[in-house]
């Protein structure tokens, strides 16, 4: 080869290799299977660890692993391990199968409680990055009063932390909003007369005013002063649901947060919210407890569907259920034995539940075998398959952005999309 030619060949070597990247991402942002239309984000954290054998994910007594009593019932698509002593888990899935997901053997990788939840809740290893909640929220709802609802103890919020705002362990926010209820200092607190309230309100927009027509006219400084005007205006749209927050000093349990998470997602104050069953899953002693656990979240999930499903839509003529998305899961299972004190341990597998608009319902997405190991995955359709791929939680929180329609690879730009229950 002559200079000449070695000097094109290496050209177009060069200028291959500067778009190869560029086509690589199109072709990844066309495999890429976003809904449509966008839809709000619902998150039931099951935080502790659940036993999947107890519901999601049926297994058969055997040396390989202990199962509860119970047996395997058909709901639609949809094979669940219920018992009568477990009736909620029965009556959510006779109600609800055709709306539900369920996705097993999602493989997380860890069994330590904050890495595992970091893992399933962002998708990533780090704790800086935000949960898939707070990226909807940010994406698609940034301009609510408070985009992101954290009720729960758990959030990642990240580089998103200004959209979203946490109730507390102790309903520290009602203190925000209800004078009454702020916190004991020297000096008494005083709740204003709603005309002395509309006063303190026609202050600072006039003083917000005058910043904006001199320092405030450009630039950053318009920027930071906007922000200041509508935060008042938000700040008035989220004492919207001070009434179902109850008392500061008092937790919700998950019925009450059923409720307020309603309340603030169908009165536009909220786009996503994260809420937390409150129940003690992290069984290591008596694993029987799973059972009760279980009979606390179907009701919540229950109750949650029949709220979404009897209010009204954003589009006229839908309900809430049509635009959003409801995500239940625990960062990670339990071992498929018994330990010595009837507990059983953590468990680096574990199964979801992804429910309501947008969902291919009444199906089962994913596996593992008779001793709770993810199986591979065919990713275009769901199904167990031996030449198929891994479902990690990557893959798994990739696909729940896709579902609420918000292109993976813009926040997960190397993780393939595990979207196979994106209707």
């Amino acid at each position: 080869m002559n200079r000449r030619n070695f000097l094109k060949t290496l050209g177009a070597v060069g200028a291959l290799s500067a778009v190869a990247p560029q086509l690589l991402r199109s072709s990844e942002a066309k495999s890429q299977k976003v809904a449509a239309s966008p839809k709000r984000l619902i998150v039931v954290l099951a935080q502790g660890g659940w036993d999947t054998t107890y519901a999601l994910d049926p297994k058969v007594q055997s040396p390989e692993v202990d199962v509860p009593v119970g047996t395997i019932q058909r709901f639609g698509g949809i094979d669940i391990f219920a018992d009568a002593s477990r009736p909620n888990v029965s009556a959510f899935f006779t109600k609800y199968a055709a709306l539900t997901a369920v996705v097993r053997g999602i493989n997380v990788g860890s069994v330590s409680h904050l890495e595992a939840m970091k893992r399933m809740a962002t998708g990533t290893r780090e704790e800086r990055n935000a949960d898939v909640a707070s990226i909807v929220a940010h994406d698609l709802g940034n301009a609510m009063p408070l985009p992101y609802l954290v009720l729960g103890e758990t959030a990642f919020a990240g580089p998103y932390a200004a959209s979203a705002g946490r109730v507390g362990a102790t309903n520290q926010l009602i203190s925000l909003l209800d004078p009454t209820e702020a916190y004991k200092t020297a000096v008494p607190a005083v709740a204003p007369t709603p005309a002395e309230a509309a006063l303190l309100a026609r202050y600072a927009a006039a003083g917000a005013a005058r910043v904006q027509a001199t320092r405030g006219a450009a630039g950053y400084n318009r920027r930071r002063v906007q922000d200041f005007a509508d935060s008042l205006e938000r700040g008035e749209r989220l004492k919207a649901v001070r009434e179902g927050l109850g008392r500061r000093g008092k937790s919700l349990a998950l019925l009450d947060q059923v409720d307020v998470a309603l309340d603030a997602l169908s009165q536009d104050v909220a786009f996503c919210t994260m809420l937390s069953t409150r129940t003690e899953w992290d069984t290591h002693d008596t694993n029987i407890d799973q059972s009760e656990s279980h009979e606390t979240t179907f009701a919540g999930l229950t109750r949650l569907l029949d709220g979404l499903s009897a209010r009204k839509g954003i589009k006229p003529g839908t309900k809430m259920i049509d635009d959003t998305v409801v995500l239940c899961f625990a960062e990670f299972g339990r071992t498929p034995k018994l330990n010595s004190n009837q507990g059983k341990d953590h468990w680096p597998v574990t199964a979801a539940m992804v429910m309501g608009g947008g969902v291919a319902g009444g199906r089962m997405f994913g596996a593992t075998n008779a001793s709770v190991q993810p199986e591979k995955v065919d990713y275009t359709t769901g199904a167990a398959s031996a030449s198929g791929k891994s479902l990690a939680s990557a893959n798994f929180a990739a696909g729940v952005l896709n579902l609420c329609g918000v292109n993976s690879a813009d926040h997960l730009p190397n993780t393939e999309a595990f979207d196979a229950f994106v209707a």
